[in-house]
């Protein structure tokens, strides 16, 4: 039985020498600092970090009131090493930040203040959010506790308690998510998440992007001990699990009962809602026969204002950026397209880098608007990779110049997406090489049950990581390849060939490497293509029909490439593993960039371009257009007269319906949303609703929360253009914008 914390002493010290201070009740707000940054906070070394936003993170607002009704007893610093091996002995910690320890999963903290409990016969936890700031700013409103320059290591604020703008980050309880707008007490969190809380320090960025390469500057963790990153107010995040031994996060302890009040409920992105599990209806599809061309936009466009101006504010997710680059997609087992691409503020490698996530539901002509996830908080992440491992989806990415980084990043879905597993690091027993944690655009399974899955290494040259078992461990097959950003597919003979890589050729031509004894070694050959510069990289798919569908650009004569030099991009057919190859020139399009390919059950590939011209596509084509003769382009037909409709109907397991659709088939032989589509929560109220013609919305569309309380509406006009409005809690509209398909009218 542990006994009930009693508020108590103004300090006390515990059975590992810990001294804990007590923390009055009070009230404080809660957020953005009200003091505007000096330019020395929002500066950067140049060469590490882009200098801060002025007007601070955009999970810092909005502000709000916050009661803490109880009393108490918080750590006067963090856990140091000594004490957590008194729960972990062969505990090993990075040096930079002894004596505290770092490199702790939030699980482990977890862990040792459940041991500590039982001790001690006491309740030990880990600080809400709420507290710590609350204790953290100790009654002050400015950056610091200290005023607008952080204190100096182990000194005191106002209330008795030791670095919290320096040393290591600190654990919280809470799942990361929005703020809300109204006043809150004893405030613990959302009901869920993917992400932990971080407080007290960043998480980016060593010195080189390439792990195990020599660092450069003597100051190695940069910019993540900048005082930006140490403010009271700042919020960073990551997965729970995450416990590098060279890793910068460590936790302080709570000597009190939690909190009894209730978490803010979890409201996920748009991409995990409304999704349907019933397999795509394949009986109804076009002619493989017949050759197919067609295209249509991604992305929503504000013009040449910022998203952080503009586009946050009219219902876009906050920490969406404009500029997005290197993309995945897959196609789903219920036929829905999953896309997702990095995206950050303005430049690449900033700690606000995001990655962007949306869906194309089966038979609907548009893409949903882009969400947020997943997101390191205070992480640049990058390079997302999507995959679809007979139904289970696996989705990988990488956080390049984060302190302790692995090589990427993995969680997986077994319900298209609707849901994901926590998200996991490797397990790397062996030796691992130089790497740079940026996955590339493919994952491949050989005959022996293996993964494999490229990475960016050093300089021209990729890694290849391998799985026996299904992604319990991994390990380093220990060659590298040709190219940087090599994309690779599985070989009829079982081989592992990879082709391209940027700025990197041989004889002038692109390389292709080719390893046949599980990636230890690769033979390094040149291919007829065109070499890639900055800003390409190919995609390469094996298809149903054996053929193997190539993806890229042409040289356009680009820094650092030798070689033939054309205009745009390509794609390619080879029925022989790329000993020859059938090639044709994509139409209008100028450049497809850092590219990926996949193909749907329905025979149709799906390619997803980034920094391109015209502005980032999918294009859907088959393998008939490829081989139709060359300046043959077949649009599709209108989608007028669709015919042969079917309704369909998922329930939950409770009884209750949990969607109703219908959809038929175009003169063009396309799979088309048709008629009223309603999704519905366990608890009956209805969850989203729209009706389509012909695959595209038409009047209006409305997402509700589980309470029944209307999200966002949309009102479509049969022109095309259509209205957004977005709601708070108490029904009122908080944003309404005007839209052109994907483009921005009027705020």
């Amino acid at each position: 039985m542990l006994a009930a914390f009693d508020g108590s002493g103004a300090s006390t010290v515990n059975s590992l020498g810990m001294k804990l201070v007590r923390i009055q009740p009070g009230t404080f707000e809660m957020g953005l600092d009200s003091a505007p940054f000096s330019r020395e906070m929002i500066s950067a070394p140049k060469g590490t970090v882009y200098d801060r936003p002025v007007d601070g993170d955009y999970d810092e607002t909005p502000v709000h009131k916050v009661t803490i009704t109880k009393a108490f007893y918080l750590g006067e610093t963090e856990v140091t090493v000594e004490q957590f091996r008194k729960f972990r002995p062969d505990f090993q910690s990075s040096p930079d930040f002894a004596p505290y320890a770092s490199g702790v999963s939030w699980h482990d903290a977890m862990a040792f203040c459940a041991w500590l409990s039982r001790k001690e016969s006491k309740t030990y936890r880990l600080p809400t959010e709420a507290e710590w700031e609350f204790a953290c700013r100790a009654g002050t409103h400015t950056a610091f506790s200290s005023g607008a320059v952080r204190p100096a290591p182990e000194s005191p604020n106002a209330w008795g308690i030791k670095n919290m703008h320096t040393g290591v980050a600190e654990w919280c309880y809470d799942w990361h998510g929005p703020y809300p707008g109204a006043a809150r007490t004893d405030p613990v969190g959302p009901a869920f998440g993917y992400f932990k809380v971080v407080r007290g320090g960043g998480l980016d960025q060593r010195d080189t992007k390439t792990v195990g390469e020599k660092l450069t500057k003597p100051a190695r963790y940069i910019p993540a001990s900048l005082a930006y990153y140490a403010r009271s107010a700042n919020r960073a995040s990551i997965a729970p699990s995450f416990a590098p031994r060279t890793g910068n996060i460590g936790f302080r302890i709570v000597q009190a009962d939690l909190p009894s009040t209730a978490p803010l409920s979890y409201q996920p992105p748009f991409f995990m809602q409304a999704v349907k599990q019933t397999p795509a209806d394949t009986r109804m599809q076009r002619d493989p026969a017949e050759p197919y061309y067609h295209t249509r936009p991604l992305f929503p466009d504000v013009g040449d204002r910022s998203m952080r101006a503009l586009g946050w504010k009219v219902g876009l997710a906050p920490a969406l950026g404009k500029a997005w680059h290197n993309s995945a997609v897959q196609v789903l087992p219920n036929g829905d397209l999953l896309a997702a691409y990095y995206n950050t503020p303005e430049f690449e490698d900033d700690p606000d880098q995001t990655i962007l996530i949306m869906r194309r539901r089966y038979g609907a002509e548009d893409w949903d608007m882009p969400d947020v996830w997943p997101d390191f908080a205070d992480a640049a992440d990058a390079a997302p990779v999507i995959w679809n491992d007979r139904g289970r989806l696996w989705f990988f990415w990488g956080s390049p110049r984060l302190i302790g980084a692995f090589p990427f990043q993995f969680t997986t879905s077994t319900d298209n997406g609707a849901t994901w597993s926590e998200i996991a690091f490797p397990n790397l027993p062996g030796q691992v090489g130089e790497y740079t944690p940026q996955p590339i655009n493919s994952v491949v399974r050989a005959a022996d049950g293996t993964l494999y899955l490229p990475i960016d290494a050093k300089g021209g040259t990729s890694a290849l990581f391998g799985s026996h078992d299904d992604g319990r461990t991994w390990f380093d097959t220990g060659g590298r390849t040709g190219g940087r950003h090599t994309t690779v597919v599985i070989g009829k003979d079982g081989s592992l060939i990879g082709f391209g890589g940027k700025n990197t050729n041989i004889d002038g031509f692109m390389p292709v490497s080719v390893s046949r004894d599980g990636g230890k070694t690769f033979e390094k050959t040149a291919t007829h293509f065109p070499p890639l510069g900055s800003g390409q990289r190919p995609s390469v798919t094996r298809l149903a029909s054996g053929k193997l569908f190539f993806v890229a650009d042409f040289n356009h004569g680009k820094k650092n490439s030798t070689g033939p030099t054309q205009e745009g991009a390509y794609v390619a057919l080879s029925d022989d593993d790329g000993k020859t190859w059938q090639t044709r020139k994509l139409p209008a399009i100028e450049t497809v960039g850092y590219v990926t390919a996949t193909q749907g059950p329905d025979g149709i590939i799906h390619i997803v371009t980034s920094k391109n011209k015209p502005a980032d596509v999918e294009i859907e084509l088959n393998e008939a257009w490829v081989l139709s003769p060359v300046g043959q382009v077949v649009p599709p037909a209108g989608p007028s007269n669709v015919h042969d409709v079917r309704s369909y109907r998922e329930i939950w397991p409770n009884g209750n319906a949990r969607a109703e659709w219908s959809a038929g088939l175009s003169a063009d032989s396309r799979y088309l949303l048709e008629g009223r589509q309603t999704f519905y929560y366990e608890n009956g109220h209805k969850q989203w609703e729209a009706t389509y013609s012909a695959g595209r919305p038409a009047g209006t569309e409305t997402l509700w929360d589980p309470p029944g309380r209307k999200l966002w509406e949309k009102l479509h006009a049969a022109d095309g253009s259509w209205t957004w409005r977005v709601f708070d809690d108490s029904g009122r509209v908080t944003a309404e914008s005007r839209w052109a398909g994907k483009d921005l009218l009027t705020p």
